[in-house]
């Protein structure tokens, strides 16, 4: 086989093995800042209204500049997903999961909150990629991963309200986590179509509900010998 000579490799290989430390971490820095402003355009604008042309116009960089860091625009939203995936899911997971019992739902409606208002665009990106995953292969493993991580944080979250001396439940554990999944799916789906409604009364209305969508899903002490689990 063919040896490859420095000098025939890509430039990026290249200058990644003279690149110093210092210039590594600057490197790193203002590809975090192409994925955050590239983030913001997508979220706004949806995929299939932006170029790489439009991100580079957007985060003051020269389409050549955005280019280096990331090969198509395909490649940008790999790295896009892989941020959301490193962001939100640890959210969740710091916020909610490994919270107190006693104030695990207060927690998860402070985060559905801020994703809904605060971060809202950001969960607008996470449908449009999820749709593209439907189309473009390199984005359905990636797309696949955070839905499969999502799913066992809340299957962690049922462990430990079955293991805190409560009730068994009514249902399969996988069962139970498919079914919450799919409401919490659900509500931020709708939040994101409704533009006029006020996502304040979305968040009202699923706080008066999700308590007893919980609860529903564990059998009544009387009956607890009948546990599926």
């Amino acid at each position: 086989m063919k040896s490859l000579k420095l000098d025939d490799r890509p430039k990026k290989e290249v200058y990644g093995l003279s690149r110093s430390p210092l210039s590594q971490t600057k490197a790193e820095a203002k590809r975090a800042f192409l994925i955050e402003q590239a983030t913001l355009c997508l979220a706004q604008k949806g995929y299939a209204h932006v170029s790489l042309r439009d991100i580079a116009k957007e985060s003051g960089v020269s389409l050549g500049i955005l280019h280096y860091y990331f090969a198509s625009k395909e490649d940008l939203l790999l790295a896009i997903i892989s941020s959301y995936k490193e962001g939100f899911v640890a959210e969740l997971e710091h916020e909610v999961v490994e919270a107190p019992l006693e104030s695990w739902m207060a927690s998860f409606f402070a985060v559905l909150h801020r994703s809904l208002t605060r971060d809202k665009d950001q969960h607008r990106l996470w449908y449009d990629l999820q749709v593209q995953a439907m189309y473009v292969p390199a984005f359905h493993e990636q797309v696949s991963q955070i839905r499969n991580r999502l799913h066992s944080l809340i299957v962690r979250m049922l462990d430990r309200l079955t293991d805190a001396d409560g009730p068994p439940l009514a249902v399969e554990k996988e069962v139970a986590a498919s079914t919450l999944y799919s409401l919490i799916d659900g509500l931020f789906l709708q939040s994101m179509l409704s533009e006029s409604s006020d996502p304040k009364n979305a968040i009202s209305h699923f706080e008066q509900t999700f308590p007893f969508i919980i609860q529903s899903l564990f059998l009544p002490p009387s009956n607890a010998h009948t546990s599926t689990k």
